[in-house]
């Protein structure tokens, strides 16, 4: 059991170290079964600058995150984006959405071809410039320190919640910007998951420090009431990714650098237009509706 260190999210202070990686460490909470990476790292919007959203393979250098190229990338997601959307708009008959970590704005510029008022926040300046250049309202900077004016139907955090350094201080920030009654949907990796667990250590969503915590059942059950909100639904939806994409990936989870190069070539032709999908039940997606006062 490690010392002075206690869980983000139950205060537990049943903390076991799980493993290390690209010289971080993470450990497991006993009680909710959440992990997390302590300590956690300073200046993450380091990480998210333009060579993130678009590898220049030009420079010769191989880069440590990110994608070959996000809108392309994207694409793969739309149908999952699309229900997605569907979903929520089921359960609410308001048609304003604030996405966090927004990025260049796919899944925005789906929202309103939907019908959806659109806006967002991004830390990313990069990526907030080019979201604002196709016509959304875009925050840039860190949503805990957004002067909360506006109110919204939805908040959605697409792949979000696990490079969060402070997961808590977000929920209570979306949960001030929503409608009484309204819906936050996030879509985060899973801990609780069969693929996870049989994996263990070399789990492939353990990517620090992009990944950050990495949530159970119970921890995002208690994360989410904690803050007021009330889950509607939950389940496990398949998406599906561009063949660069899944190289880069297995690239940076087990060092596999040959695959940076091959993600390159995929990222050409015919290869860009090829969508594989993936569904390892390793995702979950859920709604949850603002309840109770906090």
């Amino acid at each position: 059991m490690e010392k002075n260190i206690s869980c983000p999210i139950c205060r537990s202070d049943k903390i076991i170290f799980f493993c290390g990686k690209n010289g971080f460490k993470i450990y497991n909470c006993a009680f909710c079964r959440l992990a997390f990476v302590w300590p956690t790292p300073a200046n993450l919007a380091e990480i998210y600058q333009a060579s993130y959203y678009k590898r220049d393979a030009s420079n010769g250098t191989d880069d440590k995150f990110g994608y070959t190229d996000y809108e392309e990338d994207k694409k793969a997601m739309r149908e999952t984006f699309v229900i997605y959307l569907d979903k929520i708009s089921r359960l609410t008959a308001g048609r304003k959405i604030f996405d966090v970590g927004a990025a260049t704005g796919y899944f925005l510029d789906l929202a309103r071809r939907a019908g959806w008022q659109t806006n967002g926040s991004e830390i990313s300046e990069y990526a907030a410039k080019a979201a604002e250049g196709k016509g959304h309202k875009i925050f840039l900077g860190d949503l805990a320190r957004m002067e909360h004016r506006e109110k919204y139907d939805a908040v959605t955090m697409w792949d979000v919640l696990e490079h969060l350094a402070d997961p808590k201080q977000y929920l209570k920030s979306a949960y001030s910007i929503l409608n009484q009654g309204g819906l936050l949907a996030i879509n985060t990796i899973d801990k609780s998951s069969c693929w996870a667990r049989f994996s263990g250590k070399n789990w492939q969503a353990i990517m620090p420090p992009e990944h950050l915590f990495y949530y159970s059942d119970k921890s995002l059950k208690m994360l989410l009431e904690q803050n007021g909100f009330e889950i509607l639904e939950k389940s496990k939806i398949g998406k599906k990714f561009t063949l660069s994409y899944i190289c880069r990936v297995l690239a940076h989870s087990y060092n596999f650098k040959i695959l940076l190069k091959l993600a390159d070539f995929l990222n050409k032709g015919p290869w860009r237009k090829i969508y594989l999908p993936v569904n390892l039940r390793d995702n979950v997606f859920v709604i949850a509706r603002k309840a109770n006062a906090i």
